[in-house]
């Protein structure tokens, strides 16, 4: 359990709770009134004695120091040791020390679902100043602080401050720039995900792929025939584990059916014929996509029940033996897949690339671009000690051996030194130090070469102090699912629209998204006719849809 445990911790958790919080969708947005960016520099930086040359860039020391004040959502399992304190701890401290950035907390709350945001609306309401730097989340409240005038743009600060690699990492990804670009300004730093974490792929129960003589799936038609085999050697069991109640169904992050729909997935804005975007579950896949599953669900391949099935039962029939198949991220064989063959006696589970869905093309619903946005309060004067503060997060990802965090987030939290060497077994447990102000996120897609660590830690290298502590805190089904999540990176469908509601979804939106989830469910249970599945497509259209469509490519041409 402890390495089950440290793996999510390590490399899942914190990508996994954003990605989490990410899926309530997009809100509403109003216009703003123009701002201009301030990057005002620091105190007088020094440089420090661990600079790294970076062309002209380099490591440094703000004398006499900054603070940076910022907002912290304190969980239950958030845990501190030695008497330290939130703001006086291995992490804080070393920037202290090093760097001269000492962290101060203008507002300590409880996480309690949306409590930060109605802090910062409360702030705004009431003239409250807001710390320099706050973590965002909701595109609408996003939206809001632009139209305050209450932060600032950070175009010339980034262009002037941001280390070489921070910029390369941007410069490889713009795509993240969507989110918080308006009016032709920046309006904040958006975190790179790393286009993998959430990312699905194929879980099967090998014991059944064995008994029934079979291959894995690479085909619909192939998967069609498992789906039949599993259900005919084992009557009494599910073949498919589906989640049918999460927010979007068919989509939750376990037990999700997108590898069916191909290239065409729902939920989402991707790219159609001329470069504009266009909305899935109007899309002719989705139907064909629907026609499939409602076949499935006669044959008796789904759970009668799977519309009351939230992501975690949908896990619950596979780990409890009674499913064969189930979707969902690679990090699914630490938690809870893991727990299969401690349920059930000789099960074996392996993970596996998507096979192709009914238009013969592999496709999921990729990672998200961006789960946190950084804004900056409008009269911020240390931009220049935040870039230096966000290379050393970036260093991190970037599997630099040179940085203070190799190791981990803070001895006697994730790690112990044992004879001048870092060990991952923490006597009493490793506890997650996540103190930081700003963290780059995952690892930005395209800034490592060559083979992957998950790649390089199944085939037994222990190089580097990342691929032992890798090595040490994952289980090898862990490093399997992620390694596979990673051959297929390529076939993800990413939503494009990343900016605040447009004007029509603010009043439509939610009729239009409680007709997609009636009619995705009515439909495969055989309550609704062809012709009411086209029928709602028009409605969609008609309702608002078509309007939103048109909004959505025009925002879409503006942050181009």
């Amino acid at each position: 359990m402890n390495r089950i445990v440290k793996t999510l911790s390590l490399l899942a958790a914190v990508s996994l709770m954003l990605w989490l919080a990410g899926c309530s969708g997009n809100q509403a947005a109003k216009p703003r009134e123009s701002e201009t960016s301030s990057s005002q520099p620091s105190a007088t930086a020094q440089e420090s004695s661990s600079s790294s040359d970076a062309g002209d860039w380099k490591r440094k020391k703000f004398d006499p120091p900054v603070t940076i004040s910022t907002a912290f959502a304190i969980r239950d399992l958030d845990k501190l040791r030695n008497g330290d304190t939130y703001e006086d701890n291995p992490l804080t401290r070393w920037y202290r020390d090093n760097l001269g950035i000492q962290t101060k907390y203008q507002w300590l709350l409880t996480d309690q679902g949306d409590a930060l945001n109605q802090k910062i609306r409360l702030a705004m309401a009431s003239g409250e100043k807001l710390p320099d730097l706050l973590p965002i989340s909701d595109n609408v409240l996003l939206n809001e602080l632009i139209e305050s005038g209450q932060i600032m743009a950070i175009d010339e600060s980034f262009e002037k401050y941001a280390s070489p690699r921070t910029k390369e990492a941007y410069a490889k990804n713009p795509d993240v720039w969507m989110a918080v670009t308006k009016d032709g300004k920046k309006w904040g730093l958006p975190t790179i995900s790393d286009g993998n974490i959430g990312d699905t792929i194929m879980w099967i129960r090998q014991d059944w792929l064995d008994a029934v003589n079979l291959q894995a799936p690479q085909t619909m038609e192939q998967f069609e025939a498992l789906l039949e085999a599993f259900k005919q050697k084992y009557p009494d069991k599910v073949p498919l584990a589906l989640s049918g109640k999460a927010l979007q169904p068919l989509a939750g992050y376990m037990g999700d059916a997108q590898f069916v729909f191909g290239g065409t997935q729902p939920y989402i804005w991707d790219k159609g014929e001329g470069g504009k975007l266009r909305y899935g579950s109007v899309q002719p896949g989705f139907k064909d996509g629907l026609a499939k599953l409602k076949l499935w669900f006669e044959k008796g391949y789904l759970g009668k029940e799977f519309a009351t099935h939230d992501e975690q039962k949908a896990a619950s029939l596979f780990t409890s033996g009674e499913a064969g198949i189930i979707f969902g991220p690679g990090w699914m064989g630490a938690w809870p897949l893991e727990d299969t063959a401690k349920n059930v006696p000789g099960a074996v589970v392996k993970p596996y690339e998507l096979p192709s869905g009914v238009d013969g093309t592999v496709g999921r619903i990729g990672t998200k671009l961006v789960y946190i946005t950084y804004v900056f309060r409008k009269d911020f004067e240390h931009m220049d000690a935040l870039f230096q503060y966000y290379d050393v997060s970036m260093g991190v990802l970037l599997e630099d051996p040179d940085s203070p965090f190799a190791a981990g987030q803070g001895e006697g939290y994730d790690y112990v030194m044992v004879d001048g060497k870092p060990s991952w077994d923490v006597p009493d447990g490793a506890i997650d130090l996540r103190y930081t102000m700003a963290t780059v996120g995952n690892t930005p897609p395209g800034m490592i070469e060559g083979p992957n660590i998950y790649e390089r830690v199944i085939a037994g290298k222990r190089d580097t102090i990342y691929e032992q502590k890798l090595a040490f805190s994952s289980t090898p089904l862990f490093l399997e699912g992620m390694l596979v999540s990673l051959k297929q990176l390529d076939k993800a469908r990413r939503d494009m629209f990343i900016g605040a509601p447009v004007k029509t979804m603010v009043s439509k939106w939610p009729l239009l998204t409680q007709m997609e989830s009636e009619v995705t469910i009515g439909y495969i249970y055989g309550k609704l006719t062809d012709a009411e599945l086209d029928q709602f497509i028009q409605d969609w259209l008609s309702k608002g849809g078509q309007q939103i469509t048109d909004e959505v490519n025009e925002w879409y041409a503006s942050v181009q």
